[in-house]
C-alpha cells in the first residue's frame, strides 16, 4: 500500500509526495518526512507503518548512485524498480533500454561518475566529484573550480577524470546572439538570456542556462533557438582558430613541457610531449601507467612535482600527522589539511584492507599494522601524502634503511608472490644507492623537539594554500610588517601556463615555452596580457642540448663543476665561468702582486659607468668585464642624469628609472622613461611610486602631475632611514637606505662609496680607514661579505652564474621590443617571488666577477630572531637547488632562464672577523660532483 492511500485524511495539495524525488535526493526526503509529522497523527499505526516499510526499501540501495536517475523513467513500474533498486542488474525486468533513453543515459553518466570519483583521496575531492554527476546538465565553472581545489593535490586522477567528461569548450563572441534574445515571446527566457549571454563562458553552460532559464528544449522548429543554430552555436564557434591558436601558443601546460628532457626513456620523452602540448586526454594514460609508475622516471616525475607543488619552508596545523607540525625550517610540498585527511583515509585503508599499494604500484601485503609499528606505518602515510622534502635536492623518496626496517618487522611474506623481496620492493620506494639524497622517516615517528616562537618572532608564508582566486598570483606584501594592520599578501592578476595548467605567471611577465617539434631545443617567448592570455609570442633560435668538452673531456650539458677556483657550467656546447682572479698554487713564496680582483686589477676607486648601467669601481675591472673604451664613462652611473638632453620630446616628462642589462647587446640600455602628459592617470595601471617627501603616488604618472621628485620606485618604505647617503653592495651610493633598499641593494656602510672592497681568502682589507662598517647584528648568524664590498652581512647568499648568450637569442627573439625583463632587477624580483617567508627579503647586484650575488636578508634587521635568521639562510638554499636542478619555475621565466649554476657562499660568523665572500667555495670544491664523461 502506498504512504498516499494508507493517509487518506491529509489533502494532497498541502502534502504532495513524490517517492521518485525523495529515493533520489536525500535532503529532501528528510524535509519531506519532517512535514510529514507535522500533518499527519502518530496515531495512524498503518499509514506510519507502511511509510517505514518504503522508507527501509528506499534507504536499502540508497547508496547506489543509480537512484539519482529515478525521476527519469516515463513507465511507473520502471519508476518504481528504480525506487527499489541496489544496483542496475534490479531494473532488468522492468525497464527496456530502447523505451527508456534518457534513463539509461543518466544511469551511464552515474556508472562513469562512480569510477571517476572512487579515485578521491579526500572527503572534499569526494563530494566535488559527485556534484560533477548530479545533474544532467553541464557542470558550471564553480563546480570544476570546486574539483580543481579539492582533488588537485591529493587526487590528480580525479582531475584527469573530470576534464575528459566534461570536454568544456570556451565560447566566444557571445554578444552576436543577443539579437536572439528577442526572439522568444517569454519574457522570463528574454531576461535570463540576456544575462547568461554575458556571464557564462562555455557553449555547454549557455544552453544549459537557457534551459533552465526558462526557454525550453532547444527544439529546431522553435524560432528562439532557430536564431543560435543559424548564427552558429556557442559551443561551434569555440572550436575556432582563435582557440585553437592558443592551444597551441600554451599547450596544454607549458611548465610541465620542460619536465620532458629529463625523462630516462625516449617512449617516456614523447609521451610527455604529446600530453603537456596537445594531446592530454589521448596521452595521459599511457604516460601515467608508463612513465609517472616507474621508478626509473624518478627525474621527471621529481621535475612534475615541482611544477604541481613546490618544497616550500614550513609545516603546521595538521591533525592526523601531528608530528609533522612545528618544522617551519624544513621543507614539505604538500603541507595542507587535504594531505592530512588523506594520509588518515590512507591508513584507514590499509588498516581494513591488509594491504598498501604504494607509489610505482608496488602492493604489499602487511600484517596487523595497528599493532605492527603502527607509529613507523602512520609516519609512511603522513610522508606520502604531506611529501617533506630533502634540503639540498628537494627529493622526496624515504631512505632504504626506513623501507627495510618496515618490511622486516610487519611484512607478510607468506603471501607475497615468489621472487619478490625486500631489496626488490625498496628500490621503488627508496633510493638504489647509500649516496643519494633520502628523507628519514625517524624524525617523524615522534613531535617536532623545536621550541614554538615567542610572537614577533615567528616566520609566516602568507601565499600558503594560495588565497587568491584561480586566475590570481599571489604575492607576499613585504612592506606590511610585523604589528601593521595591513593585508599580507597581494592577489594580482595572471596567466596560467596552458589550458590545464596550475602554474601562474604575473601579469607583464614574459616567458619560454617549448616548441614541441623533431628538433630539440626550439622555444619561444610570450608575454602574459592583462586579460590573463599568453600572447605576443616570438620564436627564439633552436639550440641543442649538445655536450660541451674540455680538451678531451666531455662535460654533460645543464652540469657544472669548477676550474681551479671558478665556478664552471655547460649549457648547450658552451662553457660558463666566473672570472674570479685565483691565487697562484705554485711556490711556497705568496704572490705580492696578487690582488685578488678579475685580471689581477689595482684595488683602485676611480668608478667609471658602463653602457649597461652597470657602476665598476675601476675601468681596469670594466675592460675585464668585456667593455671597450668607448663603452663606459668616468663617474657613477647614479652621477649621470639620463634626462639631461631630453629624450622623451614635447608631451613627455623624462624620469630617471636606472637599470643593469644583462647584455652588451643592449643599445642602448635606456635609464629613463617617459612619462605621457596627456594621460589620465587614474586610468593607467597601479605602480606605487614614492617621492623623495616620502609621500606614495598611485603611479609615476600621479607623481609627476603632482609636481614632486621621485625618490624610489616602488610603495614608501617604513622600516628604513631615509638621511644621507649610503654605500651600497654594489659600490653605488645611493641618497638613502630606503632608496638602497628599493632597488633591492643592502647597505655596505653609510657615507658615499670611497673604496672597492677584497674578494678571495687571504687578501688585505682594501678599504682603509675611512671606511667604518657596523658590527654584525649577530656573531652567530650565517654572513657573508659581497665580491668587492667592504662589509659583511648576516644573509643567507648564493652566487649565480648566467649566459649572455641566452640573454642575446632572447633579445633577438624580441625584435627591439622594449623590455625589463632581461635586467639583473628582473632576475631579482623574479627569485624574490619564489621567496615565500615574508620575514625575508631578496637583495643582489651584477658583480665584478661576471655572475650575480644574491642574499636573503631579514625584513627588519632591529627585530630579527634566530629562527628567522635561520629560515632566510634556508630560502636562500631552496633557491640554488632550484636553478642547480633547472626547475621548470626557474627555466620558464624569461628572466631567471638564463641561470645556470648556483652555490651557496655563506659561512657561520665567528665574532667580527671579516669572511670573504669565497671562503665557502674554498671549502665546497671536495664536494662538487663533476661530470665527467667515464
Amino acid at each position: 500500500m502506498s504512504p498516499e492511500k494508507a493517509c487518506k485524511g491529509v489533502r494532497a495539495s498541502k502534502l504532495p509526495i513524490s517517492l521518485a524525488a525523495i529515493a533520489a535526493d536525500p535532503v529532501l526526503r528528510e524535509e519531506r518526512l519532517a512535514s510529514l509529522h507535522n500533518f499527519c497523527s502518530q496515531q495512524l499505526m498503518q499509514f506510519w507503518g507502511c511509510m517505514n516499510e518504503t522508507l527501509a526499501e528506499i534507504r536499502n540501495g540508497e547508496e547506489w548512485s543509480g537512484r539519482q536517475c529515478c525521476l527519469l523513467p516515463q513507465s511507473g513500474k520502471c519508476q518504481k524498480a528504480c525506487i527499489r533498486a541496489s544496483s542496475r542488474v534490479d531494473l532488468v525486468q522492468s525497464c527496456r533500454q530502447s523505451d527508456e533513453i534518457n534513463f539509461f543515459t543518466c544511469l551511464d553518466k552515474q556508472e562513469f561518475g562512480d569510477k571517476c570519483c572512487a579515485n578521491a583521496r579526500s572527503i572534499d575531492c569526494h563530494r566535488s566529484c559527485k556534484l560533477v554527476f548530479k545533474t544532467s546538465l553541464t557542470p558550471n565553472r564553480e563546480i570544476r573550480d570546486g574539483v580543481m581545489e579539492s582533488c588537485s593535490a591529493s587526487s590528480p586522477k580525479v582531475v584527469h577524470c573530470i576534464k575528459n567528461f566534461t570536454k568544456v569548450t570556451p565560447a566566444t563572441n557571445t554578444h552576436k546572439y543577443l539579437h536572439c534574445c528577442d526572439k522568444t515571446s517569454e519574457s522570463k527566457c528574454r531576461n535570463s538570456c540576456r544575462k547568461i549571454l554575458r556571464t557564462k563562458t562555455t557553449g555547454q553552460e549557455i544552453v544549459d542556462s537557457l534551459q533552465e532559464g526558462g526557454c525550453g528544449p532547444p527544439l529546431p522548429h522553435n524560432k528562439f533557438w532557430q536564431c543560435f543554430l543559424h548564427t552558429g552555436t556557442p559551443s561551434e564557434t569555440s572550436v575556432s582558430n582563435a582557440e585553437v591558436s592558443r592551444i597551441d601558443r600554451m599547450g596544454m601546460d607549458s611548465a610541465k613541457l620542460y619536465c620532458c628532457n629529463k625523462a630516462a626513456s625516449n617512449t617516456c620523452r614523447r609521451l610527455c610531449i604529446k600530453t603537456f602540448s596537445d594531446e592530454w586526454t589521448k596521452s595521459w594514460k599511457d604516460f601515467d601507467l608508463q612513465c609517472l609508475s616507474q621508478p626509473a622516471e624518478s627525474r621527471l616525475l621529481h621535475c612534475i612535482d615541482e611544477v604541481e607543488e613546490p618544497c616550500e619552508l614550513g609545516c603546521d596545523g595538521l591533525s592526523y600527522c601531528s608530528n609533522f607540525n612545528n618544522r617551519p625550517t624544513e621543507l614539505f610540498r604538500s603541507c595542507s589539511p587535504q594531505a592530512d585527511e588523506a594520509a588518515r583515509y590512507d591508513m584507514a585503508l590499509w588498516q581494513q584492507q591488509g594491504y598498501l599499494t604504494l607509489p610505482g604500484g608496488v602492493q604489499i601485503l602487511v600484517k596487523n599494522i595497528s599493532n605492527c609499528s603502527p607509529n613507523m606505518w602512520k609516519a609512511v602515510a603522513c610522508a606520502l601524502q604531506v611529501k617533506p622534502c630533502h634540503r639540498q635536492s628537494h627529493i622526496n623518496r624515504i631512505c632504504r634503511e626506513d623501507c627495510y626496517e618496515m618490511l622486516s618487522q610487519c611484512m607478510d611474506w607468506s603471501m607475497m608472490p615468489l621472487g619478490q623481496t625486500a631489496a626488490s620492493i625498496c628500490s621503488r620506494l627508496s633510493s638504489n644507492t647509500p649516496s643519494t639524497p633520502c628523507v628519514s622517516l625517524k624524525p617523524y615517528l615522534e613531535p617536532s623537539d623545536s621550541p614554538y616562537a615567542e610572537p614577533g618572532e615567528e616566520v609566516t608564508a602568507p601565499c600558503k594554500g594560495n588565497p587568491c582566486e584561480p586566475h590570481e598570483i599571489c604575492l607576499v606584501n613585504r612592506n606590511c610588517l610585523h604589528g601593521k594592520h595591513c593585508q599580507p599578501y597581494m592577489c594580482a592578476p595572471g596567466c596560467k601556463m596552458g589550458e590545464v595548467s596550475q602554474y601562474i605567471v604575473p601579469y607583464g611577465s614574459y616567458v619560454r615555452i617549448p616548441i614541441p617539434t623533431e628538433n630539440k631545443g626550439c622555444q619561444k617567448i610570450c608575454r602574459c596580457s592583462r586579460d590573463g592570455t599568453i600572447e605576443h609570442c616570438q620564436p627564439m633560435p633552436c639550440v641543442p642540448a649538445d655536450n660541451c668538452w674540455l680538451g678531451n673531456k666531455r662535460i654533460d650539458h645543464g652540469s657544472w663543476f669548477f676550474l681551479d677556483c671558478n665556478m664552471c657550467s655547460c649549457l648547450s656546447g658552451e662553457i660558463i665561468c666566473s672570472k674570479k682572479q685565483c691565487m697562484s698554487n705554485g711556490p711556497a713564496t705568496r704572490d705580492v702582486s696578487f690582488t685578488s680582483l678579475p685580471c689581477n686589477c689595482p684595488p683602485h676607486h676611480v668608478p667609471v659607468c658602463g653602457r649597461n648601467g652597470n657602476t665598476y669601481p675601476s675601468s681596469c675591472l670594466a675592460k675585464c668585464a668585456g667593455l671597450r673604451d668607448a663603452d663606459f664613462q668616468f663617474g657613477s652611473c647614479s652621477l649621470k642624469d639620463p634626462c639631461e638632453s631630453d629624450p622623451c620630446g614635447e608631451g613627455f616628462k623624462c624620469v630617471p628609472a636606472r637599470k643593469v642589462c644583462l647584455s652588451l647587446l643592449e643599445k642602448p640600455c635606456k635609464q629613463h622613461i617617459c612619462v605621457d602628459l596627456t594621460m589620465t592617470c587614474s586610468e593607467l595601471p597601479s605602480s606605487p611610486v614614492c617621492d623623495t617627501e616620502q609621500i606614495e603616488h598611485y603611479n609615476l604618472c600621479s607623481l609627476v602631475k603632482s609636481g614632486k621628485s621621485l625618490a624610489y620606485q616602488g610603495p614608501c618604505l617604513s622600516n628604513c632611514r631615509n638621511d644621507g647617503p649610503v654605500c651600497g653592495i654594489d659600490g653605488e651610493t645611493y641618497q638613502s637606505q630606503c632608496s638602497a633598499l628599493a632597488n633591492l641593494i643592502s647597505v655596505d656602510y653609510r657615507g658615499p662609496c670611497l673604496a672597492v672592497g677584497l674578494i678571495s681568502e687571504g687578501a688585505k682589507s682594501q678599504c682603509g680607514p675611512a671606511v667604518a662598517c657596523p658590527s654584525l647584528p649577530s656573531t652567530g648568524c650565517y654572513a657573508v661579505t659581497p665580491p668587492g664590498s667592504c662589509c659583511p652581512m648576516c644573509a643567507g647568499a648564493l652566487r649565480l652564474l648566467y649566459s649572455r648568450k641566452q640573454v642575446d637569442r632572447a633579445l633577438y627573439a624580441l625584435r627591439g621590443t622594449p623590455t625589463n625583463a632581461l635586467t639583473v632587477t628582473a632576475i631579482l624580483k623574479s627569485l624574490e617571488r619564489q621567496v615565500q617567508v615574508a620575514e625575508c627579503s631578496l637583495r643582489g647586484f651584477l658583480t665584478v666577477e661576471l655572475d650575480i650575488f644574491v642574499a636573503i636578508v631579514s625584513q627588519d634587521e632591529n627585530k630579527v630572531s634566530d629562527l628567522q635568521r635561520e629560515v632566510c639562510v634556508r630560502e636562500a638554499e631552496k633557491l640554488a637547488s632550484l636553478v642547480k636542478r633547472s626547475s621548470p619555475r626557474i627555466s620558464s621565466d624569461l628572466a631567471l632562464s638564463s641561470l645556470t649554476a648556483a652555490t651557496v657562499v655563506h659561512v657561520l660568523a665567528s665574532g667580527t672577523l671579516r669572511i670573504p665572500a669565497t671562503f665557502s667555495f674554498t671549502m665546497l670544491i671536495p664536494c662538487i660532483l663533476v661530470s665527467w664523461t667515464r
